[in-house]
């Protein structure tokens, strides 16, 4: 399976990675090199300024942490893409969730990032379509990580198109059935890719989306309101209002997907303890992470079929997320309600 669904030109792609892949393999040499030298400072910065949870030092580990993994992607990469064709993608998919999972335990020894994963045996058997919450980098591997390490299943991520940038997305993305959404782009076009993908689906397979489209700040809630606002959609503007740790969820891709296949089981993935790192400032002053990162997910109430009727489902399952992620409750929405 190779570029299953894609709204980039060959030219383009092969121009970008010319440039991505060396650059971004370039990096960890350059800061291994540099360690030796800048970490000393790094450190004695931290004790000066007596922040004994040494966040320089901590950010700069990371970041050489995550420029490994590039390296590591690659390998793995292009060791599972000489299998043949029957056996590459699930090689492929094993070798995403190592190096997804990799990085998360890196993330764990670094940055103090421990994850409660629930009941693995409660993800629904057949298609989920799993409607996730997205509130900075390091959850951006949570799906990729529960469905390829620990369930073992495809999983079929809608990622915006910057993350090509990145070798590791750039070359795992296509050949699992990712699809990358280039967001200033025509919007009827974008929403018959999502059709498609669905349509090319590998068994038990997954499809994952981030309806906020980005980290829920004080900024974005602002700019996302006025633009609602501007657009006169009264009711998004009061949900808004409303949540207090999320964004109002863009219903035009996740309707798209439910309204593509009739054998989808809508599930939210939703998640607390990272509630505070969207942006620098607020990983500086979190790190190291002292409260794991609870993720849970759920079934949602079954989809109406009218339109309007499933934008308002969607935000109420929105609301309801918002609402556990506010809880300390560790069992998911409908098991404790």
């Amino acid at each position: 399976m190779t570029d299953m669904v894609t709204s980039e030109g060959r030219a383009r792609r092969y121009l970008r990675r010319a440039l991505s892949i060396p650059l971004g393999l370039a990096v960890a040499p350059l800061m291994l090199v540099l360690s030796p030298l800048v970490f000393p400072l790094f450190l004695l910065a931290d004790l000066i300024t007596a922040r004994r949870r040494l966040p320089m030092t901590r950010l700069g580990a990371m970041a050489v942490a995550f420029a490994v993994h590039e390296w590591v992607a690659v390998t793995l990469f292009l060791r599972a893409s000489l299998a043949s064709r029957e056996h590459r993608f699930d090689l492929l998919r094993q070798a995403m969730g190592t190096w997804a999972g990799s990085l998360l335990v890196w993330a764990g020894r670094i940055l103090g990032a421990r994850i409660d994963w629930g009941d693995f045996d409660s993800m629904p058997s057949g298609h989920p379509l799993v409607i996730a919450r997205h509130a900075s980098n390091v959850d951006a591997v949570i799906p990729a990580t529960l469905f390829a390490r620990y369930l073992e299943r495809p999983a079929h991520h809608v990622l915006k198109n910057e993350l090509r940038w990145a070798p590791s997305m750039d070359l795992f993305g296509p050949p699992l059935g990712n699809y990358f959404v280039t967001r200033d782009k025509n919007t009827e076009a974008e929403l018959r890719q999502l059709e498609r993908l669905t349509s090319l689906v590998r068994p038990e397979g997954s499809l994952v989306i981030f309806p906020e489209g980005t980290f829920a700040t004080a900024e974005t809630r602002r700019r996302v309101r006025a633009s609602l606002e501007r657009r006169g959609e009264s009711e998004a503007v009061a949900l808004t209002d409303e949540l207090r740790n999320l964004l109002p969820p863009k219903p035009a891709g996740v309707l798209t997907l439910l309204n593509a296949r009739s054998d989808i089981t809508p599930v939210v993935l939703a998640h607390r303890g990272l509630d505070n790192v969207a942006h620098f400032k607020g990983i500086w002053s979190s790190i190291p992470l002292r409260d794991p990162i609870v993720v849970r997910w759920w079934e949602t109430a079954p989809p109406p079929v009218d339109k309007s009727a499933r934008v308002r489902w969607l935000q109420d399952e929105w609301r309801r997320a918002d609402r556990w992620i506010s809880s300390s409750d560790l069992c998911p929405p409908e098991l404790s309600n």
